[in-house]
């Protein structure tokens, strides 16, 4: 994804049609965020709404000597972050302390069967809210717990559970549908 200097100016400017081509240059890219995170069409279009009227005013900050892709791809994250901490029920979910002094790493032999990517969107998507939020930042956005703790306002230890739990709900999904 490449953003061009004369669209970028044209935006800056308040150039409508700018825009709109500015929107289809990163939707595939929001919408794609958005879909790991959100379950409802709804919910979806507003945090990519939401992130491109940020993308939109903070353009002229963006410096081209980094990747527009890499930009664009953090302000979704931050949207969603942001998202995420204005649920209702944001604190009741997460302010719990999970101990992992029991956690046991097992090796699970490769399951040598593909799936879909709606298949595993689907199974994503069935896990609880904070576990899914928890999921996605480490294991598909790359954030460490330390990172995840810093956005979330969580422990390490909330972290590192949320991921066992959404681990051992994928795995228990993936062999249960080998096995029908």
């Amino acid at each position: 994804m490449i953003l061009e200097n004369e669209l970028k100016e044209r935006v800056i400017a308040c150039d409508r049609k700018a825009q709109l081509d500015l929107y289809r240059l990163c939707f595939n890219l929001l919408m794609g965020v958005a879909r790991r995170y959100k379950k409802n069409e709804e919910d979806k279009q507003t945090l990519v709404n939401n992130a491109f009227i940020k993308i939109v005013t903070n353009l002229s900050k963006y410096e081209e000597k980094s990747s527009f892709q890499g930009w664009v791809k953090r302000i979704i994250m931050n949207e969603v972050i942001d998202d995420f901490r204005r649920q209702k029920n944001y604190r009741e979910m997460m302010n719990q302390d999970y101990p992992i002094d029991n956690i046991q790493i097992e090796d699970y032999a490769q399951v040598d069967y593909r799936y879909s990517e709606q298949e595993l969107l689907s199974m994503m998507e069935s896990l609880p809210n904070a576990t899914k939020h928890v999921f996605n930042l480490f294991a598909i956005d790359g954030f460490s717990h330390k990172e995840i703790c810093e956005q979330l306002g969580i422990s390490a230890e909330t972290s590192k559970w949320h991921m066992k739990e959404a681990r051992k709900n994928l795995k228990n999904r993936l062999f249960k549908s080998i096995g029908s």
